[in-house]
């Protein structure tokens, strides 16, 4: 029993001693990635559909400037025929509704000509994660507070990417 339990401690140490990480030079890893486009005076447009049933945002490039009402404009004409091809949908009204967003309030605000009933809750949740995404490539921020969404019937404040 003895010697079992010795031959079980110096298994124990060599298997200990083996794991040591050894220590290396700088090793080079070739330049930074490089992924899509983001932050100020980018063009790369984030539209959020649905797929599978579920939120995902699909990157679209611009040819101009891209803000949170061309995106709004954009997001609300539904995915295009590419895009509707893979298997992404809209569950918002189409068209080109007036849909308008004011940044100069805090938080800011989103005025859509729809009820909240509408659009609830995959569509608004494809309104508040394009104008956050949008917001964040304009370089304005949401604030702490998320934006709100001004329906036809109700005032919905704080909301944030993934509320409903």
């Amino acid at each position: 029993m003895k010697r079992l339990l010795l031959s079980a401690l110096a298994l124990s140490g060599v298997l200990v001693a083996g794991c040591g990480v050894q220590p290396t030079g700088v090793v080079p890893a070739g330049p930074a990635p490089a992924g899509f486009g983001s932050g100020r005076d980018s063009t790369q447009l984030t539209l959020y559909f649905l797929y599978d049933g579920r939120l995902t945002p699909v990157a679209r490039n611009q040819a101009d400037e891209v803000s949170p009402d061309a995106a709004l404009k954009a997001l609300f004409r539904g995915p295009s025929a590419a895009e509707s091809a893979k298997g992404f949908f809209s569950l918002l009204p189409s068209g080109s509704p007036a849909v308008s967003v004011d940044t100069a309030t805090s938080p800011v605000t989103v005025t859509v000509p729809y009820s909240a009933e509408t659009l609830y809750p995959n569509g608004m949740n494809q309104i508040v994660c394009t104008t956050m995404a949008a917001l964040s490539v304009s370089g304005l921020a949401s604030g702490a507070y998320g934006i709100s969404v001004h329906a036809t019937d109700v005032q919905l404040d704080n909301l944030t990417c993934g509320t409903f």
